[in-house]
């Protein structure tokens, strides 16, 4: 009798060893949240509400919460069980083989790198807009040695920053969603925003103008995964469950009531892509300094937001590095247990991302977005396969259900609907030419990736046990 067996939760545990289990609960919370609260939000919901209407952009943000809470609680039940840094990656190595986890994880860490270039650049451009004479790259510099520094910190310290400044990004939404609730009421008796308020209205809904902004109402909620990242150096891993749940609920609660705020106060021809939606609110009311204020607000979620990217795509390097997917060198930690050299080559890559913007910063900006929004689709329909297989194996080899920290509700019901409805994200997005075009080329750098991991794995090897049920 076999008593040394190990399941696969052993080995997905054995293999993410190294870091620091020093970040409280609500630091991973805010981490989660902070990360995927960012210009998705601020910047893009203008672009969803003057192409869907104000009634299709509150649908498309109410959907697109519901499809990041299936996701996130296929995530949950496997980061609670196996709690470790790189989950992604991790998880599907071990559950759909070598190759598919060697392509979700370089899929993730470029997508991430692209992120974290984006965020810069957009910290940089706001900078220049309160502070119009200054040059561009003396802010790509300043915020790009920022995000490093702070990542250099160790997990515990760079918790408490990252509840913090998340924390006044969420009191600054709530604000806002406050003053929102008092212009409807009258409360300030501001005449630009009574004219704006009775000319916004819900309107109709249009299927085909909600498919041609799906892929950017989701990436409000983009990064959600990020949560995951933190659980190899979460202080108490059996509060992984708890830190998925109120990472999500959380995130749908602000991002979903600051929207209905917008689309009742902002008319859709008023909204665009050239400012936040949320700016016009104000100085549709009135309010002295608004537009500072709001791209002071804009700016600390970019810059945020890039900050939890720096993060998270250290991790994802440092995971495929510990899976012999990437080379060692890139599974060294420092003393204080922090991945310098995955995080050297993260923000080398984000950088390079950066200065291609200013000789191709349209079609830059065009692949980024696509290739964000197209790896999304990608990743998270995996997560739910994922979570599919782990429940089954993790049963047929002895486990016991009562003993998960944290279980997927309505199992199967929940990954197999989570699946479906990112199927038809998809299907949605191919209806419109440019999201179209955007997917083909996602398309075309997923298979580039998985060929090249087919032939990684052969020449090298992978380190997942496949087992028959």
């Amino acid at each position: 009798m076999e008593t040394n067996k190990q399941t696969c939760v052993d080995r997905v545990r054995a293999k993410s060893t190294g870091l620091t289990r020093s970040m409280k609960m609500k630091a991973a919370v805010m981490t989660g949240v902070g990360g995927t609260i960012g210009t998705g939000l601020f910047l893009s919901s203008g672009d969803v509400l003057a192409t869907a209407g104000p009634a299709g952009a509150i649908i498309l943000y109410i959907i697109g919460g519901f499809m990041a809470w299936l996701m996130t609680t296929c995530l949950g039940e496997m980061a609670a069980a196996m709690p470790v840094s790189g989950s992604l990656q991790a998880f599907t190595t071990e559950f759909c083989g070598p190759s598919l986890g060697f392509t979700i994880g370089w899929v993730n860490w470029v997508g991430a790198a692209a992120t974290i270039s984006g965020q810069i650049v957009a910290c940089s451009i706001l900078m220049r807009d309160i502070i119009p004479e200054s040059p561009t790259w003396i802010w790509v510099i300043i915020f790009a040695a920022l995000l490093f520094g702070v990542n250099l910190l160790d997990a515990k310290l760079f918790g408490n920053i990252s509840f913090w400044v998340s924390s006044i990004k969420l009191i600054m939404i709530a604000a806002f969603i406050i003053v929102g609730v008092a212009m409807l009421c009258g409360g300030f008796g501001s005449e630009g925003a009574a004219i704006s308020h009775e000319s916004a209205g819900m309107g109709g809904v249009s299927f085909a103008a909600m498919c041609g902004c799906v892929l950017t109402a989701f990436y409000a909620y983009a990064g959600t995964e990020v949560v995951a990242s933190t659980a190899g150096e979460l202080e108490d891993e059996k509060k992984m469950g708890k830190t998925i749940n109120w990472t999500i609920f959380i995130l749908i609660a602000a991002v979903v009531l600051a929207i209905v705020i917008v689309c009742m106060l902002l008319p859709a021809d008023q909204a665009d892509v050239l400012g936040s939606p949320f700016v016009y609110i104000f100085r549709n009311a009135g309010l002295n300094g608004a537009a500072l204020v709001v791209n002071i607000v804009v700016l600390t979620s970019a810059l945020t937001s890039g900050n939890y990217f720096v993060y998270g795509c250290s991790r994802y390097l440092w995971s495929m590095a510990k899976f012999n997917q990437a080379p060692k060198i890139f599974a060294k930690t420092n003393k204080k247990g922090v991945p310098i050299n995955a995080l050297l080559v993260s923000m080398a890559f984000g950088m390079v991302a950066v200065l291609a913007e200013f000789f191709a910063e349209d079609t830059v900006y065009l692949f980024i977005v696509y290739f964000i929004g197209g790896g999304n689709i990608f990743m998270y329909t995996v997560i739910c396969i994922d979570q599919l297989i782990f429940r089954k194996r993790y049963l047929a080899e002895g486990g016991k259900l009562e003993d998960l920290p944290y279980k997927t509700p309505l199992y199967p019901v929940v990954p197999i609907l989570g699946i479906i409805a990112f199927v038809l994200m998809l299907v949605a997005t191919l209806t419109d030419p440019g999201e179209r075009m955007g997917i083909l080329v996602c398309a075309i750098c997923y298979v580039a990736i998985f060929i090249g991991s087919k032939i990684f794995v052969s020449k090298r090897g992978g380190e997942a046990a496949n087992i028959d049920i």
